[in-house]
């Protein structure tokens, strides 16, 4: 993998004017499986973490192999779908782990009134090849939850979500192979979006969001997935996981009540 400028710390991405299209929006949540209703005229805020993605390409960053570890997710207000916006981005840290190293970055949807309204925040693996498989490390045993949902994915809806930000790890059975994966991956955060999308349905688009998904084993472009969920004793979500067909946990989602006045609600970090 080709290192650049983007990878060191402080490096900050051009910022780019972004309408979100109707159309672009449908589109990812309907490969996702979730009904493009449930956002209505909201900016789905999992498709902005997708434009990191987009920033980064467009940067010069060599995300091929690239592997999503974690995704955090700050939603102080809805964007409108059609709204122009600017985003912004900056590298936050490059620091070793045992099978590569995690990449931070961090990116922000900013209104035109100064509001910061997401902030997105991507942990990512730069792989060792030499030191990589496909079982995704120790993870505790699933716990009792309630079951919400279930898909199967497709090698075209993986296609189609990810199409337009690159690396073949999406794409390419021979490049997942090279990484020790039976087949190409499905994204994160095509998860998380699903995962999100059961969350709004409940509580209603606008609501303001914080959480964090952790990817904890791979989704393949074939794999079936069930989404399950905990709720706390008022009957509020609170954590959400898919499973896959063997019962393991793919993916978790802690979801916190938003302080709106916390530091990442008064502007640019």
């Amino acid at each position: 993998m080709r290192e650049g400028p983007s990878f060191e710390p402080g490096f900050r991405f051009p910022e780019r004017r972004i309408v979100r299209s109707p159309e672009y929006q449908r589109e990812r949540l309907t490969v996702s499986g979730v009904a493009p209703e449930v956002w209505g005229r909201v900016s789905e805020p999992v498709l902005w973490a997708l434009e990191g993605f987009r920033s980064m390409t467009e940067a010069g960053q060599d995300i091929d192999g690239y592997v999503h570890v974690e995704q955090r997710l700050r939603q102080v207000e809805p964007v409108p779908v059609g709204e122009t916006v600017t985003f912004c981005g900056v590298t936050v840290g490059l620091d070793p782990v045992p099978r590569g190293r995690h990449l931070v970055q961090r990116f922000q949807v900013v209104r035109d009134d100064g509001r910061v309204a997401v902030v997105a925040e991507h942990v990512g693996l730069m792989p060792d090849p030499e030191r990589m498989g496909g079982g995704g490390g120790r993870v505790a045993a699933p716990q009792q939850m309630e079951p919400l949902a279930e898909k199967r994915l497709t090698p075209d809806q993986v296609r189609v979500f990810s199409g337009d930000v690159g690396n073949e790890i999406h794409f390419d059975p021979d490049f997942a192979a090279r990484y020790g994966y039976r087949a190409p991956l499905a994204q994160g955060l095509m998860t998380m979006l699903w995962m999100v999308g059961q969350l709004a349905a409940e509580t209603g688009p606008g609501t303001p969001l914080d959480v964090v998904a952790r990817f904890r084993r791979p989704v393949f472009w074939d794999d079936r997935m069930e989404l399950l969920g905990r709720r706390s004793a008022g009957g509020r979500l609170v954590r959400l996981e898919t499973r896959n067909d063997a019962a393991r946990t793919t993916a978790e989602l802690d979801i916190a009540e938003l302080d709106v006045a916390g530091p990442d609600a008064g502007g640019r970090a």
